[in-house]
C-alpha cells in the first residue's frame, strides 16, 4: 500500500502532462487555420532570444501568440495605426527557413520580428492599405 499513492501521483502527473500537449497542439492547429495568419517569431530589442508564435491579422490589429502558451489569448497586440517596421531588413544567419529580421517600434516600445519573406510582404502590405489616420484638419 505504500507503493501505491506514488504510482497515482505518477499516473496522474503523466495525464496531466498529456492534456498540456494536447491543449498546445490544439491550440497551435486552430491559430495556423486561421485566415490571416503567419508564423512569426518576437524578441525584445535588449534580448538575444527568441520567441516562436503565430500572428493574426485582424481588422486594425495583429494580435501575436505564443506557440508554448497555457494562455488562450495573445501574448501581443499591436494597433495598425501605431506599428512601426524599420525599413532596414536582414536574412538570419543559420534560418532554417530563410527567415528576415525586421525592427519595429510601437509607441515607444521596440522588438524585432523574425518572419518568412512573403509574410514580410504581406505584412507590410497590410499596413500601407490602412485607411487614412485622421491627425487633425490645419
Amino acid at each position: 500500500m505504500g507503493w501505491t499513492w506514488l504510482l497515482w501521483l505518477l499516473v496522474l502527473l503523466a495525464v496531466l502532462a498529456l492534456l498540456v500537449g494536447l491543449w498546445m497542439l490544439v491550440r497551435l492547429r486552430a491559430l495556423g487555420r486561421v485566415v490571416g495568419s503567419f508564423s512569426c517569431a518576437w524578441r525584445a530589442a535588449e534580448s538575444q532570444d527568441w520567441s516562436s508564435g503565430v500572428a493574426v491579422y485582424g481588422v486594425e490589429r495583429i494580435d501575436w501568440y505564443r506557440i508554448l502558451s497555457l494562455r488562450p489569448g495573445p501574448a501581443a497586440r499591436w494597433r495598425r495605426s501605431e506599428l512601426v517596421i524599420e525599413p532596414g531588413r536582414r536574412v538570419l544567419p543559420g534560418s532554417a527557413w530563410g527567415a528576415m529580421e525586421v525592427e519595429c517600434h510601437v509607441g515607444g516600445d521596440s522588438f524585432y520580428l523574425a518572419l518568412e519573406g512573403d509574410a514580410l510582404a504581406g505584412l507590410t502590405s497590410w499596413l500601407e492599405s490602412s485607411p487614412p489616420v485622421d491627425r487633425g484638419a490645419a
